[in-house]
């Protein structure tokens, strides 16, 4: 196995804002719900690196690094042992060619 599929090895679960409708096609409100559950990396930044993002005004506090897909949004969010973080930019691909991963910086939401 690839050493670098083997960091892949958090359970996340990417969620998405949808309206619902009832058996009438009426709109009964938006909600979060589950878009996909896929492998990933999750790393939080270290101390330096969230003094760094502060000092610029980010509230960027991890990145997920996940096999590249096109369907990922910044109107989608992210949960993680019970925690929730918005993905803040676009995907962003990978060094080594730039088709085989991205990395989606996330903040947390309260």
């Amino acid at each position: 196995m690839n050493s670098i599929a083997s960091e892949l090895r958090h359970r996340v679960i990417v969620q998405e804002f949808v309206e619902s409708r009832d058996q009438f096609n009426n709109s009964t409100g938006k909600a979060w719900v589950t878009y996909k559950t896929l492998w990933g990396k999750l790393s939080g930044f270290s101390g330096k690196d969230l003094i760094a993002a502060k000092a610029a005004g980010s509230e960027v506090v991890a990145r997920l690094k996940l096999r590249k897909r096109e369907d990922i949004t910044t109107q989608m969010r992210v949960q993680f042992k019970g925690k929730t973080y918005q993905i803040t930019s676009p995907p962003m691909p990978d060094d080594i060619d730039g088709n085989t991963y991205m990395t989606l910086m996330l903040s947390f939401v309260e």
